[in-house]
């Protein structure tokens, strides 16, 4: 029994486990083999955007005469067509393979979901998963595509509402997809599946035996942007595992550059990266778990509001007893956006804990501009009580001014970054509206941006659950600096 699973530029083999079900890596070189497998799993990533899919391989995929399971991504590629023309003017279309009579267009989601899964070869009835999507509004265009999974969801397009089913999965004949990651991992679905094809327990052992096999070499297979993960087991040996180091990026405003700089410092460090998203738009750190191989857990996302996937004391108390060596956290929007509702990232900084750098990007008010904005926030930052680690302008087009501006700051003993404008920010290189993960992850490896990241204390007892009076500090700020 052979199980593939699709290790292509773009894709995310490593996301989730695909119930340990993969045996046998299919990539640009082997593809050929496909025709010999069971089962092909295509996983999720950025397999449209980025184009993956040459002629060759797509043959060998429609010609497979076994089971297609596509998850996200996976799904949209077996489909007609997809139209990633999200905030553009026109539609954008990308044609599918064909192989289920689907459509693809432009809607968001972001949450961890419970789905319903309608009578198949995985059985029936209810299962748990997230989404993670740009482009799931789905119309199945022919009655010989059956639905397979409806998705219960709260929130799309970004606004939360009541829960209410969408459509998420379909098939016909031995194709399958579903936009439910973790779809795999629901132990009734994936038995079932086995069960159709006939495989016993200790057959069913003997997969898993093979799956260990090939996660381990999916994690060795170092991208060309990353550190190789053979150096990093080496220096990881050397470490006191009681020790972490960690920084959370707030910024000045939204589009400031949190995620391709999130993205840069992952692809920097030496050692086990754990990356979290301030929010539930975890779509941002998808990038940074691509470079890194790293697979998306509920506790990637940190509860603001109704927003996200686990609370701060969950968060801590897992970062606490893991194994990683370093915690990088986006935060979402500005700093301060939704202060006063009691729902901003500074507000979910200060129960972490963790040192802050402040990214403020160039291209809105000037690097001149950027600079005190930095500053401003620096200072009420400092106020509030939250360790400031130092400044990352971005997106800096003069490094003679930046120069000058940093000989200002070292005076003060405050650390200022810089990162250049990446020379092509085409649609591809924007994680909201639509991304291919190889050229991003290849710019943010190229970005030259070596900051500290220091160690951390966690102390997840200590919490403050009541909340912070975001008027009353800014009241106090502003009379100290009148």
């Amino acid at each position: 029994m052979e199980i593939g699973i699709l290790d292509i530029k773009g894709s995310l083999p490593l996301f989730e486990d695909f119930g340990n079900l993969p045996t046998k890596i299919i990539d640009e070189k082997n593809y050929k083999e496909i025709k010999d497998l069971n089962a092909l799993i295509i996983p999720g990533g950025s397999l449209i955007e980025s184009k993956s899919l040459n002629n060759e391989l797509k043959n060998e995929i429609i010609n497979f005469d076994g089971y297609i399971i596509g998850i996200c991504s996976g799904f949209q590629i077996l489909s007609k067509k997809i139209d990633i023309g999200r905030k553009s003017s026109v539609p954008i279309i990308r044609e599918g393979l064909g192989l289920l009579d689907v459509e693809f267009y432009p809607l968001v989601c972001t949450d961890r979901v419970k789905f319903e899964l309608k009578k198949s070869i995985f059985g029936e009835g209810e299962g748990g998963g997230f989404h993670c999507h740009t482009y799931g509004d789905i119309k199945i265009v022919d009655k010989d595509t059956k639905i397979l999974t409806v998705s219960k969801v709260k929130k799309l397009n970004y606004k939360l509402g009541n829960e209410k089913g969408i459509i998420s999965g379909a098939f016909k004949g031995k194709v399958f997809g579903t936009m439910v990651h973790n779809f795999l991992d629901n132990e009734f679905v994936r038995d079932n599946f086995l069960k159709h094809l006939g495989i016993t327990e200790d057959e069913k052992e003997e997969i898993f035996e093979k799956n260990k096999i090939i996660k381990d070499e999916l994690k060795k297979r170092a991208l060309k942007y990353r550190l190789n993960p053979e150096s990093i087991e080496k220096d990881n040996a050397k470490k006191d595992k009681n020790k972490k180091r960690g920084i959370i990026l707030l910024a000045t405003s939204s589009n400031s550059g949190k995620t391709f700089l999130t993205t840069a410092i992952s692809a920097k460090l030496e050692g086990r990266v754990f990356v979290a998203k301030i929010g539930g738009d975890v779509r941002d750190i998808v990038p940074a778990l691509y470079l890194l191989r790293e697979k998306m857990t509920k506790y990637n996302s940190i509860k603001i509001g109704e927003r996200g996937w686990v609370d701060v004391k969950e968060f801590l108390n897992y970062i606490k007893n893991s194994d990683y060596d370093y915690v990088i956290v986006e935060g979402v929007m500005g700093a301060f956006t939704a202060a006063l509702k009691n729902i901003s990232s500074y507000q979910i900084a200060k129960k972490l804990g963790f040192p802050v750098y402040i990214v403020s990007p160039c291209n809105i008010s000037g690097i001149e501009g950027a600079f005190v904005d930095a500053m401003a926030y620096y200072s009420l930052l400092k106020d509030i009580g939250i360790e400031v680690e130092g400044i990352i302008l971005n997106k800096v087009y003069s490094w003679e001014s930046f120069n000058k501006l940093k000989n200002l700051a070292e005076k003060y003993n405050i650390k200022l970054y810089g990162v250049g404008k990446v020379a092509d920010e085409s649609r591809g290189l924007i994680p909201e509206v639509e991304i291919d993960y190889e050229n991003f992850c290849k710019n943010a490896f190229n970005v030259d941006l070596k900051i500290e990241i220091p160690e951390i204390k966690i102390n997840n007892s200590n919490i403050n659950d009541k909340e912070d009076n975001f008027l009353e500090r800014l009241d106090n700020w502003i009379k100290r600096i009148i």
